[in-house]
């Protein structure tokens, strides 16, 4: 005679309560007596009772499509003091990316801006709770003043960006370190020596100082005369790159700004005669001739809500214990700003 397989029904009935009492117990619902869920748990236990783990994603998700009929929305949230036509392209293509995605996946999407003129954070989560409204995915941020806090029991989130990463959210960003290393390292073997890096300290900032700190083991792995001291400031005007050109004579310029590949050219250099550019890591998905170290932005807000498909799906709500980081690599694209040979020395600014 086969064995009877455990089951919620089988635990039902030795504890003497209803099988939907066993699942929210099993569960650690509340709204069942802890008494009643240790004995419930303990009977499970003794049964060899063991979960379907197929049977419980879809209940779980049976379960979240009951709070709402509509299509399932995630929330994109634009947390700086700028509205969302004022944001960076990078922001601008995570969006995009992120909507094209969740389209696909049979999601909508919603922006909610957390600055807006008479809205305050308390009121967007009272509207994100009101809806049913459980996945939030962040736009970057620009500064560590502009994270948040949110009652993260609520929601299961992914932030796009390093500095948000105490919103205690998974983070999808650029593998900046590894942007820095295919730049200099593509630059160090066409030829070129004397690299110069060109960044504000908001870039750094956004990049948890892994430009900086990539730049610095370089540095440390080179000849000193080879050693080009980075143009970092709050702001870079043309005047800065100016003064900086005229004292360190970079072969190369290495930038996160492609306007700085203008700018050195209204100063009077040939590029890449004189001098020659790359842009680091820059949000754009125009072909230019620069070259460049390509970041896929709009890979990063795809990938954003993958990450948070699965999360809404097979994950229960609240903070993450151990946040986990996915990081999109860059990728080296030869352009007719950077010579196939040492440039020679850098001609006097005219």
């Amino acid at each position: 005679m086969s064995k009877i397989r455990p089951s919620c029904k089988t635990i039902a009935l030795a504890a003497g309560v209803s099988r939907m009492t066993v699942s929210m117990a099993l569960r650690d619902h509340p709204r069942v007596a802890p008494e009643t869920r240790r004995k419930i748990k303990k009977i499970a236990r003794a049964q060899g009772y063991t979960p379907d783990p197929n049977l419980t994603q879809l209940m779980r998700y049976l379960r979240k499509r009951n709070i709402s009929k509509e299509e399932p929305v995630i929330a994109i949230l634009n947390a700086r003091m700028r509205p969302l036509n004022e944001l960076g392209k990078d922001s601008v293509l995570i969006r995009e990316g992120a909507r094209e995605r969740a389209e696909e996946l049979g999601f909508k999407t919603e922006d909610f801006w957390l600055h807006e003129p008479g809205m305050r954070l308390q009121r967007v989560v009272q509207i994100l709770e009101t809806r049913g409204i459980r996945g939030l995915m962040v736009l970057p941020v620009e500064h560590l003043r502009n994270v948040f806090s949110l009652p993260q029991e609520n929601f299961v989130g992914v932030s796009t960006c390093s500095v948000a990463a105490k919103l205690g959210f998974n983070q999808v960003h650029p593998h900046f370190y590894q942007s820095m290393h295919i730049g200099i390292s593509t630059l160090l073997e066409k030829g070129f020596r004397r690299i110069g890096l060109c960044f504000t300290k908001s870039d750094d900032e956004r990049a948890n100082h892994l430009y900086l700190s990539y730049l610095l083991y370089h540095h440390e792995n080179i000849p000193a005369c080879d050693r080009v001291p980075p143009l970092s400031k709050d702001v870079i005007k043309r005047s800065d790159l100016k003064r900086w050109m005229h004292k360190n004579r970079p072969d190369v310029v290495l930038s996160t700004n492609m306007d700085h590949f203008e700018w050195l050219q209204a100063l009077g250099f040939h590029i890449p005669d004189d001098i020659s550019f790359a842009a680091l890591a820059p949000a754009t998905e125009e072909v230019s001739d620069i070259a460049l170290v390509r970041v896929g932005y709009r890979k990063i807000g795809a990938t954003a809500i993958d990450l948070l498909k699965t999360k809404l799906a097979n994950e229960p709500m609240g903070p993450t214990d151990n946040p986990a980081v996915t990081l999109i690599r860059g990728e080296w694209v030869d352009g007719a700003s950077v010579s196939p040979v040492p440039a020679k020395p850098a001609a006097a600014v005219r």
